[in-house]
Parts: structure tokens; C-alpha cells; sequence
């Protein structure tokens, strides 16, 4: 399983979202405003999950205190979900749609640390888009 880091970066008032590989060098950035509830979109990535059981894992550091919006979608015909872990381990979110339906989870870290995102197959292949947004 191929495994991405999210590295997340903040200086004074300026936040900005980086996707680092395991090679080291920076895919993306994105700055560009979200959706009508005042959301910064701070990441946006297109996967393939090629069947069931199959899943993507995402790291990133969380904000302490900063509503987080995640947003899936879903390829037709498949059911995927989202799941969020802290850092020990535990299940903080998650979002479980049945069928093909796109799932939306928004989390609250009461602390700021690591947290596991974990996009997983539980029918069906297809490509997915995962995004995340801040809370302005």
C-alpha cells in the first residue's frame, strides 16, 4: 500500500496545505476559497482504489480548535468511506454513506497533533477525489 504524507505549515496568519511524497518533493499546493460556508480549500487529490478492502492513507497535523471539512467523492457504483484516527490510534470521524453516495465529515481536533485519514473501498473500484477544507 502506497502511503502519502500531508504536511501541514502555518506562519503568522498565512496556512498553507503541502502534499509531500516519499520522495520528498512537493506535488501541490492549492490557496483557492472553498464553498459558501467560508472554507479554505487547503488540499485536493485524485486517487484510484482499484477494489474492495483496498484504501489510501493520508498523515496530517491538525489544528487544536479549527473546524476541518473533509469532502469525498465517490465514484459511481462503489461504496468508499472515510475514516479519521488520532494519533493514538483512536477513531475520531468517520463518514459511511451506503452506496455510491458522496460523503462529507467535518472534525474539531481539541488538540493540535497527527491525524490518520484513511479513504478505504468497501465495494467497487473506481477513482475518487478527496478535499480538504479549512474553516476561515
Amino acid at each position: 500500500m502506497l502511503k502519502r504524507s500531508l504536511l501541514v505549515l502555518s506562519v503568522v496568519v498565512v496556512v498553507a496545505t503541502i502534499l509531500v511524497p516519499a520522495s520528498g518533493s512537493i506535488l501541490s499546493s492549492s490557496f483557492q476559497l472553498g464553498d459558501v460556508d467560508t472554507y479554505l480549500l487547503t488540499y485536493d487529490d485524485t486517487d484510484w482504489l482499484s477494489g474492495p478492502g483496498r484504501s489510501w492513507t493520508y498523515r496530517g497535523t491538525f489544528v487544536g480548535g479549527v473546524r476541518y471539512k473533509f469532502r469525498l467523492d465517490v465514484p459511481f457504483g462503489a461504496d468508499f468511506d472515510i475514516k479519521i484516527y488520532d494519533e493514538n490510534g483512536n477513531l475520531v470521524a468517520k463518514g459511511t454513506k451506503v452506496g455510491s453516495a458522496d460523503e462529507t465529515v467535518y472534525i474539531t481536533p481539541r488538540w493540535t497533533g497527527p491525524f490518520r485519514i484513511v479513504v478505504y473501498s468497501y465495494s467497487g473500484s473506481g477513482f475518487y477525489t478527496l478535499k480538504l477544507y479549512k474553516r476561515l
